[in-house]
């Protein structure tokens, strides 16, 4: 048997909608060596890994011989990714004992796990699916200009450069840099086409009609006077995919991509496990104080609702009983019994009416010394205004318990709400989309089969209605107020299910902003070519760059959709045996748009010109216009990123890229930065 050197481990393969495959696929095309193990692989999953190459070890990754068969103590990483956590747990207890040296990545969805395995494992690196894959499905529910926005600072604060993704509908005609400057593109769909060019070049002309999606820095975009609407929402969109940077250095100096959970992510996944005086800070921070008209319609729907024909008829009963004994009381009391006083009036009628409906007693007035008839009237009062006031209350009691029991469990009505998102699917990746559109200050109605999904706490303490109910019915979708919601997103991790779920929605609500999760990537062309969506997202797509970076060290920053494609923005440091030092980027070609260098510290004769920069006399003009800094023999350069790299750019051993593009051109670039000779740095 060969011995198996640097090589990539993936145990678990078709869980979490079928990570593991996509992971060996993405290993596979950077270049590296990929063994799978998993005791439960479906005939499918077999000849695709028979088509890739790709070595199959049938047995169960729990077990050390299966892990020593395939080389762990010499391989590069070991991924794991168990459709559930208690899998993954045995499974990375088992490598850290086995080979502690070995880089080890692992999806976790609960959140405390998680930390407490990073923890405890030197060298484990914590992702979370649903975590890498909500923010996607927040911007998708967004109606906004703005796509996407990320940081490549360590802090998406308000003075860090925030990287916007713009989609836009050309009107005139025209030469992109004239309207865009220096602007990237990086997706353009001519009007009538369903295919994209994927990075066109800058002096591609523009005609009405064509789908253009540009990626640029907030500064450039005031720098052009650029009105795009909604483009605050850039801050909000780059810290909801914000990276956390807790995790210890991987080699080469750079923070693993840990999972990125903020404090507020991380108690609304763990609110049962804080006090009281946590969850109001939890429930405010994500989610304002409702004004008092919204509390108004709130009342008035509820009223509405609980007040059904039994109740109604109850009520009505009791007032015509008492308008009916005031009226009788009022003009027959005085002449008929001895012992009213001579000024009884209706308001003494209706007093003595009330009293005699709630049985508190004859204090002031009574029928003892009424005539007959009187008397008789008022035993008729006592009888049937005392059964109307019970029925009555027993109704107001069955609201009043019926409210705490919805409460409870986590479900409110959802017919006060207005302008919202209706959320199908409350799992992990409901859960992370729920948390993000709630921090962006929007109103979330969920819809959930499962009356015992382990979630409903969090939706509960975060005062999410909660309708239970099949989504892909059409009274479930109008009792979560679907004709007054903005958009839906279907969840769930069934694919055909949620497309059921959205053309139902749609075709009662043909203008609803529809978010499709697909599990199948094949049927997301499908789905746009037939009918019409554009916003089919994958949770396993986006969230695989993130498992393949932390495996092969270098950054995943973020990763969103254009139109049908997935992209990603990575950080990269070149490596002196890559094929990419040498060549200018036009002659690299390498389908993917350099959005910044930031050169290490080098040799300079005296020069302190700085990437970026205007041309100086210590800097060689480009062709390009733009200035490159001459690096000689003495002295250091070292200034702010250059975000404006040309075509005649070259790049040097040291430099640290920022690159976008689709996921399979990034994952290309990787493996040509690869050392020649070694599978990927150590």
């Amino acid at each position: 048997m060969d011995t198996l050197v640097g090589h990539v481990i993936v145990a678990g393969l078709e869980g979490l909608g079928g990570l593991g495959l996509r992971l060996v696929e993405q290993l596979r095309d950077s270049g590296v060596g990929v063994v799978a193990v998993d005791d439960r692989v479906s005939p499918v999953a077999r000849r695709r890994l028979e088509r890739l190459g790709v070595r199959l070890v049938l047995e169960s990754p729990h077990a050390p011989e299966a892990l020593r068969e395939v080389g762990v103590a010499d391989a590069l990483a070991v991924v794991v990714c168990h459709e559930t956590d208690l899998e993954t747990l045995q499974t990375a207890l088992v490598v850290a004992d086995t080979a502690p040296d070995v880089r080890l990545v692992m999806n976790v969805n609960n959140a405390q796990l998680g930390d407490q395995l990073a923890g405890a494992l030197g060298r484990a690196r914590v992702l979370n699916l649903a975590e890498l894959a909500g923010p996607s499905f927040v911007e998708a529910c967004v109606r906004s200009d703005v796509t996407h926005a990320f940081t490549m600072d360590a802090q998406a604060d308000a003075q860090a450069d925030v990287f916007a993704v713009i989609e836009e509908e050309i009107a005139g005609r025209g030469a992109f840099r004239a309207r865009y400057g220096d602007l990237t593109p990086i997706s353009l769909r001519r009007a009538g086409q369903r295919d994209a060019e994927v990075c066109p070049p800058r002096d591609i002309p523009l005609h009405p009609g064509d789908r253009l999606t540009v990626i640029g820095r907030l500064a450039e975009f005031d720098e052009r006077g650029m009105d795009v609407s909604g483009l605050h929402d850039a801050r909000l969109f780059a810290a909801l995919s914000h990276p956390d940077a807790a995790g210890a250095p991987l080699p080469g100096g750079r923070p693993a991509r840990a999972r990125p959970s903020s404090p507020r992510r991380s108690e609304a996944r763990s609110l049962g496990a804080l006090p009281s005086g946590v969850l109001t800070r939890t429930r405010g921070e994500l989610r304002a104080r409702p004004g008092l008209l919204v509390w108004a319609r709130e009342l008035v729907a509820t009223v509405r609702g609980e007040l059904d024909r039994p109740f109604r008829l109850a009520i009505g009963a009791v007032l015509a009983i008492m308008t009916t004994s005031t009226v009788v009381l009022s003009l027959t009391y005085t002449g008929n019994n001895r012992a009213a006083p001579p000024d009884f009036g209706p308001l003494d009628a209706l007093y003595l009416t009330v009293e005699t409906m709630v049985t508190v007693g004859y204090g002031d007035f009574n029928f003892g010394a009424a005539g007959r008839w009187l008397q008789v009237f008022g035993i008729g009062l006592m009888l049937f205004g005392a059964l109307s006031i019970a029925v009555v209350y027993a109704f107001i009691t069955n609201v009043i318990i019926s409210r705490r029991l919805e409460r409870a469990l986590g479900r409110r009505r959802a017919g006060a709400v207005r302008n919202h998102v209706v959320l199908c699917g409350l799992g992990s990746v409901g859960v992370a989309t729920m948390d993000g559109l709630l921090r962006a200050g929007r109103q979330v109605v969920v819809i959930e089969r499962d009356e015992n999904n382990r979630y409903l706490p969090v939706a509960r303490e975060l005062a999410v209605p909660v309708v239970i109910g099949n989504a892909t019915v059409r009274s479930t979708l109008l009792e979560a107020g679907l004709a007054h919601a903005t958009a839906i997103a279907a969840l769930t991790s069934d694919g055909l299910a949620n497309l059921e779920t959205v053309l139902s929605a749609r075709e009662a609500h043909d203008e609803l902003r529809v978010v499709l999760r697909i599990v199948d990537t094949t049927m997301a062309d499908e789905v746009e070519r037939r009918f019409g969506i554009h916003t089919a997202r994958s949770a396993s797509d986006l969230a695989t760059p993130y498992f393949v970076g932390v495996a092969l060290g270098y950054d995943v920053l973020s990763t969103f959709y254009v139109d049908r494609t997935p992209f990603l923005v990575a950080r990269m440091t070149v490596h002196g045996g890559g094929e990419l030092v040498g060549p200018t980027l036009q002659e690299l070609a390498t389908g993917t748009r350099v959005l910044a260098v930031h050169p290490v510290a080098r040799a300079s004769p005296g020069s302190e010109a700085s990437p970026g920069s205007e041309a100086s006399p210590g800097s060689e003009a480009r062709p390009d216009g733009e200035a490159e800094p001459v690096h000689g023999a003495t002295g250091a350069v070292s200034g702010p990123p250059n975000y404006r790299p040309g075509r005649h750019t070259r790049l040097r051993p040291g430099d640290e890229l920022l690159v976008v593009g689709p996921v399979a051109r990034i994952v290309d670039m990787v493996r040509r930065n690869q050392l020649r000779g070694e599978p990927s740095p150590r």
